[in-house]
């Protein structure tokens, strides 16, 4: 029985990066303020009476609820909340996470986006009647 070298030693070598980059390069664990500030983030984002917005320039996002009181900005790792009565800043550590963050907000954004593409054309298509009927 012929054993395949050329394909055993690239996967050899694969473990020994995947076991030497776990050795020298550990993933920093999430603090629990990173938790509950990723957990108010999520819910701010999730909340109907909350507004997304985006600076496309500088990336930054921002989440706004009157209701709560409550300001979120968002940007390179770094989230801010503002309430009326505390200001917090915390770095988030976790690549992960802060893109599983970065793609909620841009999931939700894009649904409202949607929707309000939906709610644009329904107009125009009964404008383009009304006119169609008038003539």
């Amino acid at each position: 029985m012929k054993t395949n070298v050329v394909g055993y030693i690239p996967k050899l070598m694969y473990k020994i990066y995947l076991y030497l980059q776990d050795k020298f390069d550990p993933k920093t664990p999430i603090t629990e303020e990173e938790k509950f500030c990723l957990k108010i983030t999520k819910k701010l984002i999730e909340n109907e009476s909350s507004v997304l917005t985006l600076a496309p320039l500088s990336q930054k996002r921002f989440i706004k609820n009157d209701e709560l009181r409550m300001f979120i900005m968002i940007e390179n790792r770094v989230i801010n909340i503002v309430n009326h009565i505390y200001s917090y800043t915390l770095v988030i550590e976790d690549i992960d996470a802060y893109k599983e963050i970065i793609s909620e907000f841009d999931n939700k954004l894009d649904t409202i986006r949607i929707s309000l593409e939906t709610e644009f054309r329904t107009n125009i298509q009964n404008s383009l009647k009304n006119i169609l009927e008038s003539i």
